[in-house]
């Protein structure tokens, strides 16, 4: 197991170092962004004695829980039980708050969030061939953790998706941009090089997410977070 958060914080330097701040910068905009949204709804629905729905309301503790979730996932992320040699992970639960954030509070604050997190991994070491490849497997793998939102009654199905989703988006990025190497692994497909790669890592990532889900004891605990109870 690897804790290096700290260690690595402290190293940032050069591009690196932009990126991380230029991460910081865009999760603060976003922030701002839906603080800004959630005053003008609330003016609006005060103008027409309308209220908002709950899943729609974006309120300060909403926000709050936004980015507490975001920093923990982060965190998390640095903690490896096991990393593969041309990269890939499995980590400690890193994806788990994202899903229950989605959980909580629906699929548009899920996304969101999800791309907020995508901007952080970014940091971590992004390693880039091609734009499509970098879309795939940093902006658009991370972002679609957010459909978890769309499985409200289940944080496990939720969970379980939205790490499939992922999963996806590294199968077909992993067969386009570095099928070469699957000879070199012992595979005559491309595609079950990438499938099988992917599995161990992403894969893994998410059964250990959909356990921890399965635990009711989480769900609750978000609950009473989310409740202020």
């Amino acid at each position: 197991m690897e804790f290096e958060l700290l260690k690595e914080l402290a190293e940032l330097q050069g591009a690196d170092l932009w990126w991380f701040i230029g991460a910081i910068a865009a999760v603060a905009v976003l922030i701002a962004a839906l603080a800004v949204i959630n005053r003008a709804g609330k003016k609006r629905a005060a103008d027409t004695s309308i209220s908002l729905p709950k899943k729609g309301k974006m309120t300060t503790k909403m926000l709050v829980h936004g980015a507490l979730c975001i920093a923990l996932a982060f965190a998390l992320s640095y903690i490896k039980l096991f990393s593969m040699p041309m990269g890939g992970s499995i980590t400690l639960f890193s994806m788990l708050p994202i899903f229950v954030y989605a959980w909580l509070y629906g699929p548009a604050a899920g996304l969101l969030a999800g791309f907020a997190y995508s901007l952080l991994q970014i940091v971590q070491g992004a390693y880039i061939v091609h734009w499509a490849q970098f879309i795939l497997d940093y902006i658009l793998a991370f972002t679609v953790l957010g459909v978890a939102g769309f499985f409200p009654k289940s944080l496990a199905l939720g969970a379980g998706v939205g790490g499939l989703c992922r999963m996806i988006c590294g199968v077909i990025s992993g067969a386009v941009f570095f099928g070469e190497y699957a000879a070199e692994a012992g595979y005559q497909s491309a595609w079950l090089y990438s499938f099988m790669y992917n599995l161990t890592t992403i894969g893994a990532d998410t059964v250990l997410c959909v356990i921890a889900a399965l635990i009711p004891a989480v769900s609750k605990a978000a609950i009473r977070i989310r409740d202020g109870k």
